[in-house]
């Protein structure tokens, strides 16, 4: 056990499951933050899914490594069985790598984590430098399987009352939480008395970002790219997404404007994946950029199509495990400056009218014969962005995790 006491360099694991290990809010967010400012005395792991297939892990920081413990030829399915034995596998690593310090973004490693922390907290040595467990908290997992159709119903209601109980439970024994979402403390009041910074997933900007070159010229081309990315599922509305513009495209023709539509993502639901590509085919105004929808799409690509875009659809379909969330394509959005087609939501409406960043859509609404032709008409004519807007409504601050990590 001397290695705690030998090594003057600190460790720090970043686990999760499902997520890739260049997952941007651990990877680029969590860990080059931490790195940054470290002066090369800190040895950063993360530990997941494999990365995307163009990440160049050679051009990443030297006192940062990757451990793609699960992989899509091996974990096919993301809500398999094998989630079971994920917990044992990452504290397998744990027991190898013998970190000080435990970043947390998946709910079912809590368990293993809190293991590891007691299991060396019992040893003389490690009592001169404890370790340290953090629970970044990126979802409300206990609303996400009682609201949403990841799991059968029959399970819901017990499956989510064990995830808050122990979740409760394991609060005791946490150091610091890192909450996404401002919500959170009034969906989990348990929170309100634990150590906790709020970490929402604002943009990182990058060396190359430059807002002033997106300024977009399809009024006077009168083509129009319209871009739906990221995740694709049910509960995104993907398809409401799709129909909602096939029906705009026509309206547009109408006032003598060409629209294409550019679906950018993947889709862990095979089903839906085919409902996708069918809804697709043979419409030379929809471009695929992923042909299969079975494999993440790097997030360097995404933010490419975005700068490329002259709108977003976001066509989320109301959900209680949502409603109070600000998405993070919303502050994408904001940084570049593309303007938003997005569902309802009073929440949603009181931040986005206020920056003149978009305008709100009843997606679920399959006629939206009266609403198609406002919508259109705003398209074409009405400006957006035309107020200053400050950046910290949307800028991430990697100043925020090196002050608690």
């Amino acid at each position: 056990m001397t290695e705690f006491q030998n090594n003057k360099k600190e460790k720090i694991a970043i686990l999760s499951v499902l997520k890739p290990v260049d997952d941007v809010r651990a990877y680029q967010k969590i860990a080059k933050s931490i790195s940054d400012n470290s002066n090369h005395l800190k040895e950063i792991t993360l530990i997941g899914f494999e990365a995307n297939s163009n990440f160049d892990k050679e051009n990443t920081n030297l006192n940062i490594d990757f451990i793609e413990l699960f992989t899509s030829n091996n974990n096919k399915n993301r809500l398999g069985f094998w989630r079971l034995f994920a917990g044992f596998r990452v504290f397998n690593q744990l027991l190898k790598l013998k970190p000080t310090t435990l970043i947390v973004c998946a709910v079912e490693i809590i368990p293993f984590t809190l293991f590891f922390k007691f299991l060396f907290s019992l040893k003389s040595e490690s009592k001169s430098n404890p370790i340290k467990l953090v629970y970044d908290v990126q979802e409300n997992y206990a609303f996400n399987i009682l609201y949403q159709d990841n799991y059968p119903k029959f399970l819901k209601k017990s499956l989510a009352f064990l995830i808050r109980f122990f979740e409760k439970f394991s609060s005791s024994f946490i150091d610091l939480y890192l909450l996404a979402e401002k919500c959170y403390l009034e969906e989990m009041p348990y929170l309100k008395k634990t150590n906790y910074f709020f970490f929402e997933n604002k943009f990182l900007i990058e060396k190359s970002f430059n807002s002033d070159l997106n300024n977009s010229d399809y009024l006077e081309k009168k083509e129009i790219i319209f871009l739906l990315y990221g995740s694709f599922s049910k509960s995104y509305g993907t398809l409401e997404g799709i129909l909602f513009f096939k029906k705009l495209e026509k309206e547009l023709f109408k006032q003598g404007f060409s629209a294409t539509l550019v679906l950018a993502g993947y889709c862990l639901d095979k089903d839906y994946s085919k409902k996708i590509i069918k809804s697709t085919k043979n419409k030379n105004f929809i471009s695929l950029l992923n042909q299969n929808l079975d494999k993440p799409i790097s997030h360097t690509i995404l933010l490419q199509e975005l700068q490329k875009t002259d709108f977003v659809i976001l066509p989320y379909l109301f959900n209680k495990s949502t409603q109070n969330c600000i998405p993070t394509k919303f502050y994408e959005c904001l940084a570049y400056k593309k303007p938003m087609l997005i569902s309802k939501n009073s929440k949603w409406e009181s931040f986005i009218n206020p920056l003149d960043a978009g305008m709100f859509v009843d997606f679920e609404d399959e006629e939206l014969k009266n609403e198609m032709s406002i919508i259109t008409e705003k398209i074409i004519s009405q400006k957006f962005y035309t107020k200053t807007i400050d950046e910290k409504i949307w800028k991430f601050d990697g100043e925020i995790i090196r002050k608690v990590i």
